[in-house]
């Protein structure tokens, strides 16, 4: 009797599919309000974006217009330990 072949887990069909992983890699929200940030607006002079890093080295991006409140988010992620506060994505 002849064994079934091998089929993918639910998992490996997912990384497998094209389109995935690109699109998430440049899709960037800002932590205090949400607004979708584009990558062209972290070069600006003055940047319209930022990148704030914790003490642990995660690295949260965030509007200019909302550093002072998502450096405090970030603060109490440093403090507690905890996930930081996002705001929900908008565009």
């Amino acid at each position: 009797m002849a064994q079934r072949e091998k089929r993918l887990t639910k998992r490996e069909r997912k990384a497998l599919t094209p389109g995935n992983h690109q699109h998430q890699a440049q899709h960037i929200h800002c932590i205090s309000c949400g607004r979708h940030l584009d990558p062209e607006e972290f070069e600006g002079i003055p940047p319209n974006a930022i990148v704030i890093t914790c003490q642990h080295g995660s690295r949260f991006p965030a509007c200019a217009a909302c550093e002072v409140d998502a450096r405090a988010r970030v603060a109490e992620h440093d403090r507690t330990g905890q996930p930081p506060r996002t705001a929900g994505a908008w565009h």
